[in-house]
C-alpha cells in the first residue's frame, strides 16, 4: 500500500487533531480551573469554620454540664438546709412551750409569795419548831 501525500497529510492532520482534542478535554480551561481553586479554598475555610463551630460548642457543653453539676449540688444544699430549717423551728416551738411553762409557773410562784407576804402563817409551838428543822436541813 502505497501513501501518497494526501493520505499522510490526513493521517498527520488527524492525529494533531486527537491530540489537541485530549489535551482540550482534559486540561479544560483557565476559567474552570480559577473555578475549581475558589472551590477549593471555600472548602477549606468552610472546614476551619466547622472546627472552629465545633470547638465553642465543645466549650459550651462543657459549661453546660458544669451547671447543671452546679444546680444539682445546690439542690441538695436547698433540700439540706430547708431540713434544718424545720428541725430549727419544731426546736424554737418546743422552747416557746417550755418557755410559756415557765412564765406561769413563774407567775404562780409569785402568786403564792405574794399571799404569803398578805398572810404569813402563824406558826407557834411545835409546828414553828419543825418548820425551823425544815429549813436548817436545806
Amino acid at each position: 500500500m502505497k501513501l501518497d501525500i494526501k493520505s499522510i497529510l490526513i493521517l498527520i492532520l488527524l492525529g494533531l487533531t486527537l491530540l489537541f482534542g485530549f489535551k482540550w478535554f482534559f486540561s479544560g480551561d483557565k476559567a474552570s480551573k480559577e473555578r475549581v481553586k475558589q472551590l477549593e479554598q471555600q472548602f477549606k475555610d468552610l472546614e476551619n469554620q466547622k472546627k472552629a463551630v465545633d470547638l465553642e460548642i465543645n466549650s459550651w457543653r462543657a459549661k453546660s454540664d458544669s451547671l447543671r453539676q452546679l444546680d444539682v449540688k445546690l439542690q441538695a444544699e436547698l433540700t439540706k438546709q430547708e431540713a434544718q430549717t424545720k428541725k430549727a423551728e419544731i426546736e424554737a416551738n418546743k422552747s416557746k412551750a417550755n418557755l410559756d411553762k415557765l412564765k406561769h409557773d413563774l407567775e404562780e410562784t409569785q402568786h403564792k409569795i405574794d399571799e404569803f407576804k398578805k398572810n404569813p402563817p402563824n406558826r407557834t409551838g411545835d409546828a414553828l419548831l419543825e418548820s425551823l428543822k425544815n429549813k436548817a436541813k436545806h
